[in-house]
């Protein structure tokens, strides 16, 4: 008797979780596609997006004539919070929601710069392998600190980097960046960061200003 009233519980504690999971990963998602409509929409002609379950979704946005960009990707990917397996495994592998942004420059830009979370150096080697990078020194000690950056001119990305309001918008996103690419070869700027209400404005306006540093 004890075990059939286990299993009932067990089974309950599933489908609760599921329901739950669900439903909170659908508000994220519309939360998540209107706050990046409104985000990039003054500064676009086009604004679509595609939905992958529960789980995510993508958005393109074609930029106006005048953006240093000529379009804008978004993924965005949520964490299994249907599975109930999630709960205790985050503890171990600390799974959150990813924001991944891939913005198109209109013009090759004159050098490769990335900038990625220290403590994430080792997961982003793949991105980096077809380019010709060098550590490069920046002034900002804190962000020096928490940031390993690289660059094919270390002169031009010294000038870049040394802009404040660059500075303010990377210290603004210190806890949620995880890896910034100026891809030379691509013409191309990628992003990817973890992915909350608090961080998706500023990531996007990131992506947005290493553009017109790039153009």
């Amino acid at each position: 008797m004890y075990e059939y009233e286990a299993i009932v519980i067990v089974a309950a504690m599933f489908i609760i979780v599921y329901i739950v999971g669900s439903v909170r990963n659908r508000r994220l998602l519309v939360g998540y596609s209107r706050a990046i409509k409104k985000h990039v929409g003054s500064m676009s002609d086009f604004v679509g997006f595609r939905p992958y379950g529960s789980s995510g979704f993508r958005a393109v946005s074609d930029m106006k004539k005048e953006a240093p960009l000529s379009r804008i990707e978004v993924a965005v990917s949520l964490v299994d919070r249907e599975n109930v397996m999630h709960y205790p495994l985050t503890l171990i592998t600390k799974e959150h929601d990813k924001l991944t942004v891939w913005g198109f420059l209109r013009r090759r830009p004159a050098l490769s710069l990335e900038i990625c979370s220290r403590k994430d150096y080792a997961s982003f080697q793949k991105h980096r392998t077809h380019l010709a990078l060098k550590e490069t020194t920046i002034d900002e000690e804190e962000l020096g600190a928490l940031s390993q950056v690289s660059s094919s001119d270390g002169v031009r990305a010294a000038d870049i980097l040394h802009d404040d309001e660059l500075q303010d918008r990377l210290l603004q996103t210190k806890s949620f960046l995880r890896y910034l690419l100026i891809d030379e070869s691509e013409s191309q700027v990628f992003l990817t960061g973890k992915l909350t209400r608090e961080s998706l404005g500023p990531l996007l306006n990131l992506v947005i200003m290493m553009g017109k540093k790039a153009a």
